[in-house]
């Protein structure tokens, strides 16, 4: 009797693990949210810009071991991710105050930045199942009232597209931005996120985007995330 007493208890435990481990699963933080159907040049809602993948809805955080994942959801988004190669998305944000910047696409084809002549690592690369990096940049102002913005990457980092839940997801290494408990990742308002573009789709040409002139959807973090203490 004592014996089957034990071995009823000991499934009992084992069928509690699976909840257990469960409830334990960390919960993602909502920063940002953007109505849907509002994508298009400057919110102008054109068409196909929904059906392109660049409808904004929502983005969240998510601390995972000893990386953060950026999840970003759109209304609803092609079998491809998003239209490849000519079109960028951006994430402008400060990790304790320090400013850097994501750029994320369904597909890149190394090239040299025409304007600037930098970013030469990658020249002869194709990146098809998505590229991500993270950046940091400076303002360099121009002649008349044009400002060029140059970013460099910090690394390239791992990420995927899952067009059936229309999102992406950007995986960033805390130690990468000297992340740690309690530190503070809010929107920045540096580089193109002055004009506009803190968190947006934009098509570019020649490596450039010409915000805000071109912006096909945009948002901004309505929430400061903490890396949590767990």
């Amino acid at each position: 009797m004592r014996r089957l007493i034990a071995l009823g208890a000991a499934a009992a435990l084992l069928a509690a693990a699976p909840a257990a481990t469960a409830a334990k699963a960390p919960k993602p933080a909502m920063v940002f949210e953007d109505p849907a159907d509002d994508a298009g040049n400057q919110g102008t809602a054109l068409p196909g810009a929904s059906e392109g993948g660049f409808d904004l809805i929502k983005g969240e955080i998510v601390k995972k071991g000893k990386n953060l994942e950026f999840v970003v959801t759109h209304k609803t988004m092609p079998s491809t991710g998003t239209l490849p190669e000519g079109f960028r998305f951006l994430w402008h944000f400060t990790v304790d105050g320090e400013d850097y910047r994501f750029t994320a696409k369904s597909a890149d084809i190394g090239k040299p930045d025409v304007l600037a002549q930098s970013g030469t690592d990658r020249i002869g690369q194709v990146d098809t199942d998505g590229h991500f990096r993270l950046e940091q940049c400076v303002d360099e102002p121009l002649p008349a009232v044009l400002t060029l913005i140059n970013c460099r990457p910090v690394e390239y980092l791992e990420g995927s597209f899952d067009p059936d839940a229309a999102s992406f997801t950007i995986v960033l290494p805390l130690a990468l931005v000297k992340a740690k408990k309690g530190t503070s990742i809010g929107g920045a308002a540096s580089g193109a996120a002055a004009s506009g573009c803190q968190i947006c789709w934009v098509p570019h040409y020649a490596e450039r985007s010409l915000t805000p002139h071109t912006i096909i959807d945009a948002a901004a973090m309505s929430v400061v995330y903490k890396v949590p203490k767990k």
